[in-house]
């Protein structure tokens, strides 16, 4: 519970600095826990940090700590319960739709070729363990991981992209990664991908995210999270997005046989 609450405290912290200052304490905690369930960070049916707890972590008073909780309980995010503390109860489930994946892998490199891009950070480092699991990593291994903002032609940046990649040795730098298309450097990898799943959902914008994006935190963004398979299935690349759908919109196209 002390890591979550340092990482809501730093969330918080940065979003003081931009134009959440401006609104009242409670809805700056509100909007900050708010963020942290439906992007996941406190999973469906986690226990939430006490009032107390809330109080001695952010510094805040008791009716500041009890009506952030009351909004999310308001919102139906979370219920509460004399006695037994507040727990999340929300969750989404997401249903998959099926498409061609060549069209895809050249639209997405025809897209990064107009794009302006602006690595963030390359580290080579351990995964957290929803990504581990999802690219069935033994413990102590070591993937990729690239942060990444896109901007339009304008310089108005749009999308920003963490990805965690297994099996690069090569070309994973930050002039490579601002000037190439990532499909073809992970093609120069001998990266073959054969089948794309995505995930599409909506996430408010971290105090970090936001930053990067030049919103305020809590704006509304669209998340996509796209894993990378090879041939026999193996996830070797996992990348989530999240767009300004001010400055993005995604579009499919769909016929009935």
């Amino acid at each position: 519970m002390s890591d979550l609450l340092n990482s809501l405290k730093s969330e918080l912290q940065l979003a003081q600095h931009g134009a959440m200052a401006r609104v009242p304490l409670y809805h700056q905690l509100y909007t900050v826990l708010k963020a942290a369930i439906l992007d996941g960070t406190i999973a469906y049916n986690a226990q939430m940090p006490t009032e107390h707890q809330l109080i001695g972590a952010f510094d805040v008073s008791r009716v500041t700590a009890k009506r952030a909780m009351d909004e999310l309980a308001a919102e139906k995010l979370i219920s509460r319960f004399r006695g037994k503390g507040s727990h999340v109860t929300y969750q989404y489930v997401p249903k998959p739709v099926t498409g061609p994946l060549v069209g895809m892998l050249e639209s997405l490199i025809e897209m990064a070729e107009h794009d302006k891009v602006r690595v963030v950070s390359i580290e080579k480092i351990i995964p957290p363990a929803d990504i581990r699991a999802l690219l069935n990593l033994p413990d102590g291994e070591t993937v990729h991981k690239v942060v990444r903002v896109n901007s339009n032609e304008e310089g108005e940046p749009y999308a920003h992209y963490v990805s965690w990649t297994t099996g690069v040795s090569k070309a994973f730098t930050t002039r490579k990664l601002e000037t190439t298309a990532r499909i073809k450097l992970l093609r120069e990898n001998g990266i073959k991908l054969t089948e794309m799943k995505q995930v599409l959902s909506a996430e408010h914008a971290s105090a970090r995210v936001a930053m990067e994006l030049k919103v305020e935190p809590g704006t509304a963004l669209l998340s996509v999270r796209r894993l990378g398979h090879i041939a026999g299935g193996a996830v070797v690349d996992v990348l989530d997005g999240l767009y300004n759908p001010e400055r993005y919109q995604y579009a499919m196209v769909m016929s009935v046989d």
